[in-house]
């Protein structure tokens, strides 16, 4: 039996395939909206499925960690400015890997050592095995303390930036934009925070961004600040609204 063959689609015209390759950013965004979490979760990853992501994921699911250290370790690394979708996943791993090399290392020397020097490999297994378990977070918290106080040193100069900004009539979102802009060359961790709020408030709204600035921060300065921001974000809108 003979099939029939369908002709072939006729070719667009010049204006038609400009209109066909021209690319939205509201079209992608209603796109993406439609897919489930767990693809854009993937999406996001990028590499999440990798052979080493995986890896990392098994190692870090056999470091022994209760739910509220682990939550607590996530803030860290946020404080840290380490942003990566596997960075708790990283650090276990790094943990694990030097718990487990220690235990390797050292328990083969106290196989095959003498009697005499048994205590001592002993003594390196517990010391391995502290340092190891210890060690990275000693110093991710020493980092994102560092990191801390630099944004805290750069307060006054955003403080005097959103008043001059604010002053001269910018919106909220314009003003974390124009202070981030300026402040990058002297205070870059500032700066990369308030990118992180201006493009949250590109995707969502300058409120949900602005909250999440000061949870990431968590300052006294920076809760105020926010408070600030947040009130005069609420007077443009209303003003916005009644002309």
């Amino acid at each position: 039996m003979i099939r029939p063959v369908e002709p072939p689609d006729a070719p667009l015209s010049p204006p038609a395939r400009l209109a066909r390759a021209v690319w939205s950013p509201s079209d992608a965004l209603e796109r993406l909206s439609d897919q489930p979490n767990e693809k854009l979760k993937l999406a996001a990853v990028g590499r999440e499925d990798s052979t080493l992501a995986h890896v990392t994921h098994c190692l870090a699911e056999a470091l022994p960690e209760t739910d509220a250290r682990i939550t607590r370790i996530q803030a860290t690394l946020r404080r840290a400015g380490q942003y990566e979708p596997l960075a708790y996943q990283k650090l276990a791993a790094v943990r694990y890997v030097g718990m487990l090399a220690s235990l390797v290392v050292f328990g083969t020397l106290t196989i095959i050592a003498s009697p005499a020097a048994e205590p001592w490999c002993v003594a390196g297994l517990s010391l391995g095995m502290l340092t190891s378990w210890r060690l990275p977070l000693w110093r991710l918290q020493w980092r994102a303390a560092r990191r801390i106080d630099a944004i805290e040193r750069a307060l006054p100069d955003f403080t005097d930036l959103i008043a001059v900004c604010l002053s001269q009539g910018l919106s909220v979102q314009s003003t974390l934009e124009t202070a981030g802009r300026e402040l990058s060359p002297i205070h870059p961790e500032l700066a990369d925070e308030l990118a992180i709020a201006c493009r949250q408030a590109e995707l969502g709204s300058v409120e949900s961004a602005l909250e999440d600035f000061e949870t990431r921060i968590d300052l006294p300065e920076i809760r105020a600040l926010v408070t600030r921001l947040m009130a005069a974000d609420l007077d443009t809108t209303e003003s916005t609204k009644h002309n």
